[in-house]
């Protein structure tokens, strides 16, 4: 995969952080400044916009359906990564100093989206230079005066009359947003400087084309008073509780039809492949990727999940332990939590429904049975 990220000709070279992004992976679901574009293969928010794209057409989706005897379950599985957001957006604005702690420890910023930024198998040094090169492309915003406490009640009448409650939740002050792309403002106040709230309210594409908030209309007193509640008022809201990794129980003593198609070929297969099935690809988690190394298992054969049942037990438990701080609900605050050294699975999604992960460990219990 990594040699398809390699770096768009440039006429100066790149920046060491350009470098380490392009090298993991960042641009298999986000544009990255620089970077060129992986292949479909290679892309995880590209095939899957590929998937839904041919689906709409009724000639496309008729020769899919020939080619790939699995069409239809590739339509019913891909739910994710429609919404990334864009690096260049993201770097104009976004304090770099934010971006180092973001993604030592990244955590849940947009709660109606199911996945999440994916934890970085990275080391300190390195997410340094990432957010060195980000500091490198952020844009410098008009000075404002200092937040006041008075303008607070004039923003939240902002905040309602203008809509954003629409897009956008605010911690538990408000769970109306329905934009899966658009972060929850609580964390407005930590990602950005005072100045650069108030920009971006006031014309977001002057700080970089590549934004997709519309600009609000605002006059610059009615955009500071609206930066100041986002930047003083208390949001609220509960600290999300860890998730339970339940015991295995089932009815009826689960096959391996049950468990691939309920949990090795819906989330698995995308990133261990076999590369017997796959023209040689193994995919990011057998191959290596996102800065991890290469961990050898591929997950479309029978015989590789049989061989590696206590690895994936224990690889899909980590991930439980994580989600209190990388999937929450509107409204809840992301919890501290003590990350596992290596990540759990599936990287950047919920953990396993509990039914799913009970159905696995009881097939495993179970023997296996073909």
């Amino acid at each position: 995969m990594l040699a398809c990220l390699a770096l768009a000709l440039a006429q100066e070279p790149p920046h060491p952080g350009q470098v380490i992004a392009a090298s993991s992976d960042c641009a298999a679901c986000h544009v990255v400044p620089g970077v060129a574009a992986p292949s479909r293969a290679g892309s995880c928010d590209g095939c899957h916009r590929w998937v839904r794209d041919v689906s709409t057409d009724p000639a496309k989706r008729a020769k899919a359906m020939q080619v790939f005897p699995r069409w239809a379950r590739y339509e019913k599985n891909v739910a994710s990564y429609f919404d990334v957001p864009d690096l260049g957006a993201s770097f104009a604005r976004l304090d770099p100093d934010w971006i180092a702690r973001y993604l030592a420890d990244p955590h849940d910023l947009r709660p109606s989206m199911p996945e999440t930024m994916v934890r970085l198998g990275l080391d300190g040094a390195e997410i340094g230079e990432i957010a060195r090169w980000a500091a490198t492309l952020s844009v410098v915003a008009p000075g404002t005066p200092a937040p006041r406490q008075a303008n607070v009640p004039r923003g939240e009448q902002l905040f309602r009359e203008r809509g954003c409650g629409g897009c956008h939740d605010f911690g538990a002050a408000s769970v109306t947003g329905v934009l899966p792309a658009a972060p929850d403002l609580r964390w407005a106040r930590e990602r950005m400087s005072d100045d650069m709230i108030a920009a971006w309210i006031l014309d977001p594409q002057a700080v970089s084309a590549a934004a997709t908030m519309p600009a609000l209309g605002l006059g610059d007193d009615d955009a500071i008073a609206l930066r100041d509640y986002l930047v003083l008022a208390d949001p609220g809201g509960t600290t999300a509780r860890a998730a339970v990794a339940t015991a295995a129980t089932s009815a009826a003593t689960p096959r391996w039809d049950d468990v691939e198609s309920r949990v090795f070929g819906k989330i698995c297969t995308h990133c261990h492949m076999d590369p017997a099935q796959n023209e040689g690809r193994r995919g990011p988690g057998n191959a290596g990727g996102f800065g991890w190394p290469a961990t050898g298992l591929e997950l479309q054969t029978y015989e590789s999940v049989v061989q590696n049942g206590d690895r994936i037990v224990a690889a899909i438990e980590r991930r439980y332990a994580e989600e209190a701080r990388d999937h929450v609900k509107p409204g809840e605050v992301p919890a501290a939590v003590s990350r596992p050294e290596l990540p759990g699975m599936p990287l950047g999604l919920p953990a396993l429904p509990a039914d799913d992960f009970a159905l696995v460990k009881a097939w495993y219990a179970a023997g296996a049975p073909r």
